[in-house]
């Protein structure tokens, strides 16, 4: 598959610009989860293989995507899942930075309030900056087990240097929140511990959908702390016990259908190729730092193509946004606008026709009084 043919599988409205919030479902998804709709209406003879069927196959592609055999993958509903299993696994100090998405520190809090501090959150001050390697460098304490980052941060689109940390930390356990990035970005995740990802964003797989990831060195260090009755192996001849590898970290049965939706997103991303989609994103990217840089805009992302990904963070003057986020709603635009800028995220799906909504509505941005 070329990236015309894959892009042809998307048909968001003209305007949107707001992947890294949503991303619109793909054809095929919407497809797949038709038939899998009918399968449950209908449950012929043989519904319940083919049901069953799909958590080996999004298993499969998830394993592929990241460097990792299918017995170190699981499904999960969403990303917050997959790290709040990890966070309860671990054992001493973990360092995170206090402005990652809440997923991540709040997942860490939870679990160092539960285990009677068996988990130690060691939090980087908010304003700090980027989780740079020489920043995570200056951090680490010999209490530090492992490292718990964002693949792109949520609020400036910043793309972390994964192997670069990697060298950095050592044998820690390297954590990582995949979701701003996975599906746009052709990263090493085979130099992470853990990569949890949910896929209703840049995978445009709809919600309900996710996984997580884990090396052998997660698995060995890592306790079980949340396995439910999926999770789990011997009932009802026997107290049930953990499954071994990555299939104790679930609590219940992931809907088939969800796993169906992810299972063909990832199927598509891999016949493609990331590096294909990340290629298409960088060219869209650069058209939105191009009519930033038209109209004056200050750009807070970085303009480095090797620390991004597909999002773009504008902040108007101050007492601006208002302007701004009118001319994006007058002209059909749709992105996030919060704390005093304005998040802009595209997408290989995104057109010419949708970038030239988002100039016109710039322009009419820098007329208002």
């Amino acid at each position: 598959m070329n990236i015309a043919e894959y892009t042809a599988g998307f048909d968001e409205e003209s305007g949107y610009l707001d992947h890294a919030a949503f991303g619109p479902v793909q054809t095929a998804v919407l497809e797949e989860q038709r038939v899998l709709g009918t399968i449950q209406e209908r449950m012929r003879f043989g519904a319940m293989e083919t049901l069953d069927e799909q958590d080996a196959r999004v298993r499969t592609v998830a394993a592929r995507l990241v460097g990792r055999r299918e017995d170190q993958v699981v499904s999960q509903t969403a990303t917050t899942p997959g790290l709040l299993h990890t966070a309860f696994g671990l054992t001493g100090g973990v360092l995170v930075a206090a402005d990652e998405y809440p997923s991540l520190p709040l997942a860490l809090a939870s679990a160092a309030s539960a285990t009677g501090g068996r988990v130690q959150p060691v939090v980087v001050e908010s304003g700090a900056g980027w989780m740079t390697p020489s920043l995570v460098r200056e951090r680490l304490t010999d209490d530090v087990t492992a490292v718990a980052v964002s693949l792109v941060d949520w609020q400036t689109g910043y793309l972390a240097d994964l192997a670069a940390i990697r060298e950095v930390i050592g044998d820690r356990l390297l954590v990582v929140d995949a979701i701003q990035g996975f599906g746009v970005v052709d990263a090493p995740y085979e130099v992470a511990d853990v990569v949890a990802t949910g896929g209703q964003k840049w995978l445009h797989a709809g919600w309900g959908t996710g996984f997580v990831a884990f090396s052998d060195r997660a698995l060995n260090r890592l306790r079980p702390a949340l396995s439910g009755p999926h999770g789990t192996t011997g009932w009802p001849t026997e107290v049930p016990s953990v499954k071994p590898g990555a299939a104790g970290y679930q609590m219940t049965r992931v809907d088939p259908v969800a796993q169906a939706r992810m299972a063909v997103s990832l199927e598509r991303l891999v016949s493609v190729g990331v590096g294909a989609v990340q290629e298409r994103v960088a060219d869209r990217v650069e058209r939105v730092l191009d009519i930033a840089d038209e109209f004056g805009l200050s750009v807070e992302s970085s303009r480095d193509p090797r620390e991004r990904a597909g999002i773009v963070v504008l902040r108007p003057p101050q007492g601006r946004l208002t302007a701004l986020s009118a001319a994006l709603h007058n002209h059909g635009v749709t992105a996030t606008t919060r704390l005093g800028v304005a998040r802009v995220s595209v997408f290989a799906s995104t057109t010419d026709a949708t970038l030239d909504m988002f100039r016109d509505a710039c322009l009419s941005y820098a007329t208002m009084q």
